[in-house]
């Protein structure tokens, strides 16, 4: 439908009187409106969008006649936050995809969910309207955003509420007959998810709106999957599942993550990011908070954002909107992260990231139970990725005398979580190669296996990481840090098996591994090399004195207090001051931990996303790793044969550990970490 601006209903002057044949006229047009959208000038505002702008009200700040903040009842401002949901929402609704949306505070995300959400129910006959939360206090937050909309529509087009109050979270809305019965026209229906237990929350039902509050909160992958085939009919999807997640609610959100970066899997719109060149879902980041914006009008804004040519005297340079001020609201967040930084609580710090993200990986951050550096950690990945730092990928094999290596074209796994598509037959990767003849105690490795499996239906991985000790080898400049990795899931256990075995035997390794998988152990028993394995370890009765297990080899993870002492071996190891740098007065002005010796950004990846309930592969080997370094460190110290090193620069095709790294750069030799 093409229509001017004054067409709008909210910018018609006088309303017709109910029961006049205008006013039925112009509720007809204005539900042909929402249906099907209008077009001004040749632009198109979609059905949503127009209902959102025209009918919907909202609670929104203002200030009165005396300077004081106040809250006033009114229809929505036109804002680019808006029309970036509608463009992406109608093109979800035209190739029946699915629509997931994270993003920083103050974007308005439960404001939209409650006009969309309302609006398919009022709009249209015999359906089901469906929001999905996880726990009772988003549950009540949405139902008063509906309620409060609802009782504001127009009474053209509002549909009576049959049940005042939500009886068992549901309302009806239609009409009494003559007879006193209920004719319903459609239900509204809000469930709770139960942080996740509830699987089968939204089953059963026939959806016309579906959508799925805060996803970061709870696991909500199972009782999404068994909401599709309700949101199913002859033609595809008949309703738009939407998934919305905010910045600092993501501390069980290892799912919406999977589902962020892997769009096509899932049948959800995709857009490339322009940084990364990657597919995602849509982010809409911190700059699009509300005390960023500045006024222009939607004409000026889709001419300079979307290219768009419109004639001179356009109805659009007419309508006000509000936009992200980009340079203000990045100077806003900047600003703020500083004077974050300087309170000793870091918390603060990440909450500040979390709340007005930059990047998909700031908002996807979590504060729960994250016992890293998040800050740190997140600073070496970015030396890391802007000075290209990587590993050597190599095959090993043995030629019948010793164990040797290639250098392969296979890459290793770069993404955490795994993303559709991953190569998991991995090679391993070498940040330094071991010296000749390795003496006892140089290097230790941590070994996590896997559980045997269709490795296409598993996110878990096979780690092994390789750490060198502290020694007193002259011609050995690198220590306390690890040196190797192989992080893989080949469809071959034995694969897997025989690279980490060669890993290990490689490096001369003490090996700690976990004992709760024991394939791993077998084959290194049944290959002869079960000299390399520890036993069972004495100072696990120390962590737990009254554990009866009993194994040959290893350590098992399953006891709380054991994980516990792992994780905070792997987090006292990476932050561990090496260097300090003092001003004239003595005063520290520089501090460098030990986490600049980590050169493997996946890890440091997995310990920025840290919780108790995902699964941390590289986490579990590089943590059983320092615990055997720290264990050993007080029994034989620092190991001090001198052996030379069979692997020169030419060999190593590697400028990690070359002269001219930036990262190994010091006009202080003995400062090698600066």
């Amino acid at each position: 439908m093409e229509i001017k601006t004054t067409e709008f209903f909210k910018n018609i002057k006088t309303l017709p009187p109910p029961g006049s044949q205008e006013f039925k006229q112009l509720i007809d047009w204005e539900v042909e409106k929402i249906m099907g959208g209008v077009t001004v000038n040749g632009v198109y505002f979609s059905g949503w969008l127009y209902w959102h702008l025209n009918h919907w009200y909202i609670r929104i700040d203002d200030t009165d006649n005396y300077g004081n903040d106040v809250r006033i009842t009114s229809l929505p401002e036109l804002r680019d936050n808006e029309w970036i949901r509608a463009e992406y929402l109608e093109k979800c609704r035209v190739d029946r995809q699915g629509y997931m949306e994270i993003g920083g505070r103050q974007g308005g995300k439960s404001e939209m969910e409650a006009s969309y959400f309302s609006m398919n129910a009022t709009i249209f006959q015999n359906t089901q309207n469906v929001i999905v939360c996880g726990n009772d206090n988003d549950l009540s937050l949405l139902k008063d955003k509906v309620d409060f909309g609802l009782r504001k529509l127009w009474k053209g087009i509002a549909i009576p509420r049959l049940d005042k109050t939500w009886r068992g979270n549901q309302v009806r809305l239609g009409y009494k007959t003559k007879d006193g019965d209920d004719n319903i026209w459609s239900y509204i229906i809000i469930r709770n998810a139960k942080d996740g237990n509830n699987t089968e929350v939204a089953a059963g039902t026939t959806a016309k709106s579906f959508i799925m509050d805060e996803v970061g909160k709870y696991p909500f992958s199972e009782a999404y999957e068994a909401a599709v085939p309700a949101l199913k009919g002859k033609n595809g999807l008949r309703a738009v599942p939407i998934l919305v997640g905010t910045g600092g609610s993501f501390d069980k959100g290892q799912e919406a993550e999977n589902f962020f970066y892997n769009p096509d899997a899932n049948n959800f719109l995709a857009v490339t990011d322009e940084a990364t060149g990657k597919k995602t879902c849509i982010f809409l980041s911190g700059i699009y908070r509300q005390d960023a914006k500045v006024e222009t009008t939607l004409g000026d804004w889709l001419i300079k954002e979307r290219n768009i040519s419109l004639p001179d005297d356009s109805d659009l340079f007419s309508m006000p909107m509000k936009v992200a001020d980009k340079e203000k609201a990045i100077s806003l967040i900047q600003k703020d992260r500083e004077e974050k930084r300087k309170n000793p609580d870091a918390t603060l710090y990440l909450k500040s990231v979390m709340y007005y993200p930059l990047t998909p990986e700031e908002c996807f951050l979590r504060n729960h139970d994250n016992i890293f550096n998040v800050t740190a950690a997140k600073k070496q990945k970015a030396n890391l990725l802007a000075d290209d730092l990587k590993g050597t990928p190599v095959i090993l094999s043995h030629d019948g005398e010793k164990i040797v290596h290639e250098f392969t074209d296979k890459q290793p796994i770069t993404n955490f979580p795994l993303k559709t598509g991953d190569n998991k037959d991995a090679p391993i990767v070498i940040y330094e190669f071991p010296i000749e003849d390795p003496p006892y105690g140089l290097y230790v490795a941590g070994v996590d296996p896997y559980r045997q499996g269709k490795a296409e239906y598993s996110s878990s991985l096979g780690a092994v990481y390789i750490y060198k000790r502290m020694h007193e080898i002259n011609s050995e400049k690198y220590q306390d840090m690890f040196v190797a990795s192989y992080v893989a899931r080949p469809d071959s256990q034995d694969d897997w098996n025989e690279q980490a075995r060669l890993l290990c035997k490689f490096y001369n390794a003490r090996v700690l591994c976990e004992n709760d998988e024991l394939s791993f152990i077998n084959y290194m028993i049944s290959k002869g090399d079960a000299f390399l394995l520890e036993a069972q370890p004495q100072w696990l009765k120390e962590i737990v004195p009254n554990t009866t297990q009993k194994r040959d080899f290893g350590i098992s993870r399953a006891a709380d207090k054991v994980r516990t002492f792992l994780n905070s071996a792997l987090k006292k190891y990476s932050e561990e001051i090496i260097h300090r740098e003092f001003d004239e007065n003595g005063s520290v002005i520089r501090e460098e931990m030990q986490m600049r010796k980590i050169l493997d950004a996946v890890l440091l990846e997995e310990m920025i996303k840290f919780n108790d309930e995902g699964n941390f592969d590289r986490i579990i080997a590089a943590s059983l790793a320092i615990a055997q370094a720290l264990k050993m460190d007080p029994i034989i110290g620092a190991v001090k044969e001198k052996r030379d090193s069979p692997y020169g620069k030419k060999k190593l095709k590697n400028k990690l550990f070359a002269s001219e790294s930036k990262l190994y750069k010091s006009n202080k030799p003995s400062m090698l970490w600066q």
